[in-house]
């Protein structure tokens, strides 16, 4: 528990510098709208919308790790027009971050091989940091003497994806443009927003089984580079499986299956590579996702 407050101290001392208040999670192939709103209106599934709820909780066994609760709806609106939802709750130590947005996206045909969606993200987010009940090493600190809020802030985002129909793809975005802060107390506190990079295909290996490999970095203004790979086999559709890596952070298992044709079940659990090997040695991710509104053939 020692070890735990330890590294609790360390995450506060980071709260003086910077604050890597984004989201951190691995499905990011079944859940893309989390971090682009250009992915609103494109489902693999065939259907016309769906519902994504996943729960993420990593490090487990440290005191104030870090866990992300979030559901997304995803919809086709009009043959072009896709619309998007998100509720998004990130905890990390005492920090806690609340949102809620809404998403629409274009889609424009490049070529005949090549569509391009462009999106846009209005939002409404609040930041809060709550000392209580947390163990410092200098409790007079007058920095950790009060909670601090950033109050109800709105927030806008943007992304660009551009399609492939062999199922190539490449993203660009910036769920979030504007920084947050909590006023005369921004001297001590310094937050960044991020530029995120996302790839993937398809590959068809035989009758029973694809391969779908993806890619996913992060970047932002004086923040190390974080990027992370996952390779996942399916088998006709029904079964997943396969490996993740967060470079020089985590790497982990990934399993998924299409419990009936209108639900899908996912879980990955991850194994630190890091210094926090010492404390902890598991994260655990899952999600389902829930396809309503057949598609119109």
């Amino acid at each position: 528990m020692k070890k735990s407050y330890i590294l609790l101290v360390i995450m506060l001392v980071g709260l003086r510098s910077f604050a890597q208040i984004e989201t951190m999670y691995s499905m990011y192939r079944i859940n893309p709208i989390i971090s682009s709103p250009a992915f609103a209106g494109t489902l693999e599934t065939g259907n016309k919308a769906e519902i994504v709820v996943m729960d993420r909780q990593q490090w487990i066994g440290i005191q104030g790790a870090p866990r992300t609760f979030a559901l997304t709806a995803n919809m086709i609106y009009k043959p072009r027009i896709g619309l998007g939802f998100l509720v998004l709750a990130d905890q990390a130590g005492p920090l806690r971050v609340s949102t809620v947005a809404a998403d629409g996206a274009y889609q424009v045909r490049l070529n005949d091989s090549w569509n391009m969606n462009g999106g846009i993200r209005l939002g409404l987010s609040s930041v809060f940091l709550d000392y209580e009940g947390i163990q410092v090493v200098d409790p007079n600190d007058p920095i950790l003497a009060t909670n601090k809020s950033s109050g109800l802030k709105t927030n806008l985002g943007w992304g660009l994806r551009f399609a492939h129909k062999e199922g190539h793809f490449f993203s660009l975005s910036q769920p979030r443009v504007l920084s947050y802060d909590f006023g005369g107390f921004s001297g001590a506190y310094k937050d960044v927003t991020y530029l995120y990079v996302n790839a993937g295909t398809r590959v068809r290996l035989n009758e029973q089984l694809t391969l779908i490999p993806s890619f996913m970095a992060r970047m932002a203004q004086d923040v190390p580079l974080s990027w992370d790979v996952n390779g996942m086999v399916s088998w006709n559709g029904k079964f997943d499986g396969g490996l993740t890596y967060r470079h020089k952070d985590s790497f982990g298992m990934r399993f998924g299956v299409q419990a009936n044709p209108k639900i899908y079940l996912g879980y990955i659990y991850e194994m630190p590579i890091s210094g926090l090997s010492k404390v902890s040695n598991q994260t655990h991710e899952i999600a389902i996702r829930l396809s309503i509104l057949n598609r119109v053939k």
